[in-house]
């Protein structure tokens, strides 16, 4: 009779291996005794991580682990292994996502399918981790009798593929009881994920194939597994063969002969641990991670009850006193043995009578495979090597016992022999941790690059998808990218994701202050974009009355209170002085008047005619009020007709034309060269004429940009992207942007993107991803570990400061995603020409910039960029001069071309694509 997992294949048996699986489905799996469920346990990242904070995520394990069911019958088993990740799946999903948000680019399909190629290609390893809980032995289910007649049901039938289906009330039977383990492990810290049919046979396979790919159940059923359909699915031929002498040893391997080839596999136990395991600063299941190659870890462990540990601490102490009184009567003194023992009963004694800390009995399993004998055996020497010098830890594989451990090790087996086995407090295993991975994002989004882990190797591919936060995760999306100018944060976080969404058919809106995203316009056939689905618009050449105050609201209130918040923020010095109430009230009043004899439309320079009108009425003694308006109405009237006869100021006291509109799926650069923006933190009391207007400019963008989204189906997916943040983010339009995308970006489908120069301009309470880059202030530093969520001890700012500066690649940042895991993340391209596209290094061509600008804009917007490439050089060289590390090199706050030669300019016609 063909003998099941629990049982084990005796030493031996030769003939194809049939694995005892009898049932499975998306919640449980049986065997001929027992039912088991399958649940996934997420990874987390150790990086950026305090001692204390350590010790609090491995509390939550060892408390997540304590609700597991105890007893022989719940042995559960952590296996922790490696998949090599296949991208077919994910690009398909990604595909169908993409389609059904719109229309995407041509390049779409080409750029997805080499991402995939590229994917598959780098054969990435994926860590996973499972849990496999057992529910209890299938005798259970209806008793004594119903073993008995499993059994005659059995002997009547010589194959076990004819074995009958499980009936429908025992199978409902553990449906309840998995669906109770899945609902406490889910809810537990552990976070642990339902595993269904399809991933469960995946590992299945993947286990039974050791180092091999494994068969394409394309044709399985796709609910359920019945009886003989896993044994054939899994079934090999499994052997012992000489692996030849590691060391001072003689060892044996199993070969395994599969219908997708032949692979070799060793197993090894966990014999010999420190003497002391110092939880949680024992991680001994992740010794592994640091090797090249993929190891399986499978530990079978039965929490007890505390009652039985008690009896077995009580027996252990009496058969320790009885051995203590045997010696004495024979006149043997007492030997080391006797005191170890004594001291080991003892305590397990206190911790169970004081602190009630359960006990597990455990076997550790490792398994590594290979195609090859002599790869094997290399990749034994190192793990054992690995094991013993990195922990201390001794492991051994004996000959006798590699098919026991082979079959032992699958999901549902269980040791029937005790070597090996290890009662120790639960702690011991919580230290373990087995489930730190450098693993971050979201895993169904597009490419951005890939973790860096131990030695600086890559480790795991990122997949990120900002779009998912708000169906998904039920957030207002946004993104805060920090960092020093120069790191590629514009590069790797603005114009690759920006591309990335435009082949997509993503709607977006983006602020460029400096030009930096026209070659998305420039180069749109050689990065596969239509053209004419990029409008570009430079604000200063914008049409008269684009950002009109009055446009930009939803309501008559909005727009009165939008058009006196524009009028009061141009004169600051007249509101600040003596008569600053009298200004105030008199502009209000003025708009208040436009507005009554427009019926709630109307636009700036009514009120400023109004206010022309008050200055000019004739003298009234009599009447305060009208004395009042006349005394007060004339300067900020001259002031409002001296901006309005600028070409920047045309652009918000002319009236609106035809409001602008979006196209689904198109792309529109708004580009700020000719405006002067003022200094971060500048006061508006202190801005010269120029700087105000940039800055009220700059706010009803911000307005302006909401508009043009407002406008589309909130079912759209719309993405904004804001370079230079840090020159907006004083101003209280733009910040009034922030707040709608906090407060309406989920209903609206809307992603926001701000990138910035240091980290303290980010909101970090409704940031749901960060990508940190390098920075050479240790104090930008701090604000960036603040902003992460991280301790700003020594290591971690050295961490941050290492990022960039001039040793530091570009590319390279910290990736918060919206799970809160962290990792450094390398950004890579696919394709080298969109990278050497998208850069913007002056040294490598200084006139690249300008050229571009100059063909989209003219020479007008070319001198700017060249003025402020100029200003940034100058500062570079006078931050080295004087050392001052702390720089940040002038690249987005200096004057760019002098106002005089930019108002005497007459404007060329807009440029809309």
């Amino acid at each position: 009779m063909k003998k099941i997992i629990s049982n084990l294949i005796p030493e031996g048996y030769q003939a194809p291996s049939r694995i005892g699986y009898r049932y499975l489905d998306d919640h449980i799996l049986l065997d001929a005794d027992g039912a088991y469920t399958l649940l996934s346990v997420p990874t987390r990242t150790w990086e950026l991580m305090t001692a204390l904070d350590k010790r609090a995520a491995l509390a939550q394990v060892y408390a997540s682990l304590t609700g597991l069911p105890r007893g022989a019958s719940h042995t559960s088993r952590l296996l922790t292994t490696q998949f090599p990740f296949n991208a077919d799946l994910w690009a398909k999903q990604l595909d169908e996502r993409t389609q059904s948000h719109g229309i995407p680019a041509p390049a779409w399909s080409v750029m997805l399918d080499d991402t995939r190629k590229r994917i598959n290609d780098a054969d990435w390893p994926l860590k996973r981790v499972y849990l496999m809980v057992r529910l209890g032995d299938r005798a259970a289910y209806n008793g004594a009798w119903g073993r008995i007649q499993r059994f005659l049901d059995q002997v009547r039938k010589p194959l076990d593929i004819d074995d009958e289906m499980p009936g429908l009330d025992e199978l409902q039977v553990w449906h309840d009881a998995a669906n109770d383990v899945r609902n406490t492990l889910t809810r537990s810290m552990l976070r642990c994920q339902t595993v269904g049919r399809h991933e469960a046979e995946m590992l299945l396979l993947h286990l039974t194939h050791p180092g091999l790919p494994f068969p394409d159940p394309a044709n399985s059923p796709v609910q359920r597994y019945g009886p003989g359909e896993l044994q054939a699915l899994c079934g090999g031929e499994v052997t012992k063969e000489p692996l030849g002498k590691i060391g001072k040893y003689q060892y044996k391997c199993l070969r395994h002969e599969t219908s997708t080839g032949t692979s070799y596999q060793i197993w090894f136990a966990l014999s010999m641990g420190p003497e002391e395991v110092s939880f949680p600063h024992t991680l001994w299941l992740d010794q592994t991670s640091s090797l090249p190659f993929g190891v399986v870890q499978s530990i079978g462990f039965e929490i007890q009850e505390l009652s039985d540990t008690r009896k077995d601490a009580d027996k252990a102490m009496r058969n320790v006193e009885e051995q203590f009184y045997n010696d004495a009567e024979a006149g043997v003194s007492t030997d080391l043995t006797y005191h170890q023992k004594r001291e080991m009963a003892t305590q397990m004694k206190y911790l169970v009578d004081h602190h009630r800390i359960p006990f597990v009995r455990m076997r550790a399993l490792f398994g590594i495979a290979a195609t090859d004998r002599e790869e094997l055996r290399e990749h034994a020497r190192d793990f054992v090597r690995t094991m013993r010098e990195g922990g201390g830890y001794t492991v051994d594989a004996p000959p006798t016992h590699q098919k026991f451990f082979f079959y032992e090790a699958l999901p549902g087996g269980r040791p029937m022999d005790t070597d090996y086995l290890r009662r120790v407090p639960l702690d011991y295993l919580a230290a373990g941790m087995p489930h730190l991975s450098p693993s971050v994002g979201d895993g169904e989004g597009l490419y951005q690059g890939y973790t860096i882990g131990s030695g600086g190797q890559p480790a795991e591919p990122v997949f990120v998808d900002h779009m998912l936060y708000a169906t998904q995760s039920q957030m207002a999306p946004t993104e805060g990218v920090p960092g020093d100018p120069g790191g590629g944060k514009t590069v790797s976080r603005g114009l690759k994701p920006v591309w990335e969404d435009a082949l997509r058919g993503i709607t977006q809106v983006v602020w460029d202050p400096k030009g930096d995203y026209l070659v998305l316009k420039k180069y749109a056939d050689d990065l596969g974009l239509n053209p004419n689905k990029i409008i570009c618009v430079n604000v200063y050449d914008a049409e008269p009355g684009m950002l009109d105050p009055a446009a930009q609201a939803a309501s008559s209130e909005e727009a009165a209170q939008l058009m006196r918040e524009t009028l009061l923020r141009l004169v600051p010095d007249l509101l600040t002085g003596q008569s600053g109430s009298d200004f105030g009230d008199v502009i209000r009043q003025a708009v208040a008047t436009a507005m009554a004899e427009g019926h709630g439309t109307t636009y700036l320079m009514r009120v400023v005619e109004i206010l022309e009108g008050w200055e000019q009425m004739p003298a009234t003694p009599g009447n305060i009020n009208l004395e009042r308006l006349r005394q007060f109405a004339g300067p900020p009237a001259r002031r409002f007709r001296d901006v309005s006869a600028t070409r920047l100021g045309q652009l918000i006291f002319g009236r609106a034309p035809q409001p602008f509109r979006i196209p689904v799926g198109y792309t529109v650069v708004f580009c700020t060269l000719g405006l002067q923006m003022p200094d971060p933190g500048k006061p508006p009391e202190m801005m010269s004429e120029r700087e105000l207007l940039s800055d009220v400019i700059s706010g009803l963008m911000a307005d302006n940009t909401w508009n043009i989204m407002a406008t589309l189906d909130p079912a759209i997916p719309k993405a904004i992207t804001w370079d230079e943040w840090h020159t907006s983010k004083d101003n209280p339009r733009a910040k009034t942007l922030v707040d709608r995308i906090k407060r309406l970006g989920r209903s609206r489908n809307t992603f926001l993107r701000l990138i910035s120069q240091s980290a303290g301009d980010f909101d970090s309470s409704f940031i749901t991803g960060v990508w940190a880059f390098g920075t050479a202030s240790k104090d930008e530093a701090v604000k960036t570990c603040e902003f992460l969520g991280v301790a700003p001890n020594d290591q971690n700012i050295g961490l941050i400061t290492g990022l960039g500066g001039e040793h530091g690649e570009k590319g390279v940042c910290v990736f918060k995603d919206r799970a809160g895991k962290l990792a450094r993340v390398k950004v890579e391209f696919i394709y080298d020409f969109v990278l050497d596209i998208f850069d913007t290094n002056p040294e490598k061509d200084p006139e690249k910039m300008t050229r571009i600008i100059e063909e989209i804009f003219g020479e007008e917007a070319a001198g700017a960029r060249r003025e402020l490439d100029a200003k940034e050089r100058e500062a570079g060289m006078r931050a080295e001069e004087s050392g001052d590390a702390d720089a940040s090199g002038g690249e987005e706050d200096d004057d760019p071309v002098p106002i005089e030669a930019l108002m005497a300019a007459q404007p060329p016609a807009p440029t809309a694509g």
